[in-house]
């Protein structure tokens, strides 16, 4: 039989033991407890004009860099040869993305398959312009009288004005057309000389290098007849061509016509012999 300092030697051993054993579970609790997992940070570029943003950098927090599995997309697409640096970062690039919307996903899960996930959306969009803009100085309806020169003028206004291409017509737009003479300002006129009848231009703009924007405008030209313009009354005279005085220039005939020498009887009609 032991003594009982043998016994109390054993009940000692087994208590420091079991503290220790105690002791190891907890420790084992609390580091199951401090696991966190992969802590996720990213730029959001939000909404641009493209060409502006061209790559997007993720930076990923862990206690082991190494043993993280990464799954990144880019408009669900799978983006390859994800590499992280001694910081946990990394670059996807966005450079050959094309206007409208889009959307990048990165899930990291660590050695204790704790996930991490993260997403964001970002809109490219083209830069603004202008919309394409005909400004006529004198409107839509023009008059002149007959044989009169007139000048169309006005302006072309686009944010890009390199860009437009600007024609007109006096027909058809699809049938024929012409390049409409313009400065580097969007200045422009068209002349027309000896009017002679009624006519219609028609003129089109198109602009933009990425939207493009379309104005179109009509000019129609109203000729006076001879005589009913600002010139005042007719030209008065003999108009026909078989009287000794006939006046190519008159434009109305005033019964002053003489034939064969004789005087005007009042009529345009040959005197009669008696």
């Amino acid at each position: 039989m032991k003594n009982p300092e043998q016994v109390r030697s054993l009940v000692l051993a087994f208590l420091m033991v079991g503290s220790v054993m105690v002791g190891v579970f907890y420790l084992d609790i609390d580091d199951v407890g401090l696991e966190q997992p992969p802590a996720i940070s990213a730029e959001e570029p939000g909404d641009f004009v493209i060409g502006e943003v061209l790559s997007i950098k993720v930076t990923i927090v862990d206690e082991a860099l190494d043993e993280l599995v990464l799954d990144v997309t880019l408009d669900g697409d799978r983006v390859a040869n994800v590499y992280l640096d001694e910081k946990g970062s990394f670059v996807v690039d966005i450079s050959h993305l094309d206007v409208g919307l889009h959307a990048l996903k990165v899930i990291a899960r660590d050695k204790n398959l704790l996930e991490t996930r993260w997403f964001t959306e970002f809109t490219i969009s083209y830069p603004a312009e202008d919309e394409t803009r005909i400004d006529l100085d004198h409107g839509e309806e023009m008059t002149v009288n007959h044989g009169d020169n007139i000048r169309i003028t006005g302006n072309l206004t686009h944010s890009t004005i390199t860009s437009c291409i600007f024609i007109w017509t006096d027909a058809l737009l699809e049938e024929s057309s012409l390049g409409m003479p313009m400065t580097e300002d969007g200045d422009f006129y068209l002349d027309f000389s000896n009017m002679q009848e009624n006519l219609t231009i028609t003129m089109e703009a198109t602009c933009g290098v990425n939207i493009i924007t379309v104005d179109s405008k009509f000019v129609n030209i109203t000729v006076i007849p001879p005589g009913e313009g600002e010139g005042g009354d007719l030209t008065q005279g003999c108009t026909d061509p078989a009287a000794d005085n006939y006046d190519a220039e008159a434009e109305e005939d005033d019964g002053s016509c003489t034939y064969d020498g004789g005087e005007d009887n009042g009529t345009g009609e040959e005197p009669s012999e008696e």
